[in-house]
């Protein structure tokens, strides 16, 4: 492209861009910044800071603007999203919601910057595999958890006594048979018969490990449960949202894949018109 020909194209780019602007057309504006990322090879959040010469305050009244229509789209296109005027999107309205994630304007898309944020989905589909065992299957696996030690001492305990047992039966063997009836015979007022055994030293401090290792592992398993209980009822809520809207998660989850192609058909359609 000749220099002529180059100074041509973008007199003409900036020309429609500003018409764009002028008429409030969203889907022309997006359309600029789509052809300057995709012809300048751009990162297409780098794209306004390119088109507006890196005005911050122009990119900021161009984000603002393109954002209203965008949160605008999404309350109708999700009806279980609460979005603020601010881009923040939460899943519901009832009592102790969750934050899914912000809009990107440029990208059109929701982000999830937050771990809690990102569990969301992976919970979802946990859930819809076996609603009814979704919580049993949560408490087991953390009871696995919490329990782990606990459980390790007490294979230890039943470990040691059961090679403790053979030595307390040869000793209860040794008195039975002719050398007891002997015994007997001999002095039968001298009570032979072992003593019951005592702890040993080493048995003794795994119990006492055991017993400690517990009412801790009982303390924290009880405030986990309480959470899985009240993380569980949350994505029950979550779950029926979705599932009264859609007729499944794995649809929801295309919603989400496809925001930015939803959006700019929807714009389309309203045939680049002033606020569109």
């Amino acid at each position: 492209m000749s220099i002529e020909a180059s100074l041509t194209y973008q007199k003409k780019f900036f020309n429609d861009f500003t018409d764009a602007w002028h008429k409030k057309s969203r889907y022309r504006l997006y359309q600029g910044l789509d052809a300057t990322a995709e012809n300048l090879r751009l990162d297409i959040e780098e794209t306004p800071g390119y088109i507006l010469a890196y005005d911050k305050n122009a990119q900021a009244e161009l984000h603002d603007f393109l954002q209203i229509g965008l949160i605008d789209f999404l309350r109708q296109h999700i009806p279980f999203f609460e979005v603020n005027d601010q881009g923040t999107v939460y899943f519901g309205n009832w009592y102790h919601r969750r934050e899914f994630g912000h809009i990107n304007v440029i990208l059109r898309a929701i982000t999830q910057s937050a771990d809690e944020q990102r569990r969301i989905l992976p919970q979802l589909e946990a859930f819809s595999d076996d609603p009814d065992h979704y919580l049993d299957r949560q408490l087991d696996a953390m009871r696995k958890e919490v329990y782990r030690d606990v459980d390790s001492l007490h294979t230890q305990i039943d470990n040691l006594e059961a090679e403790n047992a053979p030595e307390r039966g040869q000793a209860t063997q040794g008195n039975s048979g002719f050398r007891g009836l002997l015994k007997n015979f001999i002095d039968p007022s001298d009570d032979d018969q072992p003593s019951p055994s005592q702890p040993s030293g080493d048995a003794s401090r795994l119990k006492a490990q055991f017993d400690k290792e517990k009412l801790t592992a009982d303390d924290i398993f009880d405030k986990r449960k309480r959470e899985l209980e009240v993380s569980a009822a949350i994505t029950r809520y979550e779950f029926q949202a979705v599932m009264g809207t859609y007729s499944s998660v794995a649809e929801f989850e295309n919603i989400l894949a496809n925001l930015k192609d939803d959006f700019m058909q929807a714009l389309k359609l309203e045939g680049g018109r002033t606020h569109a």
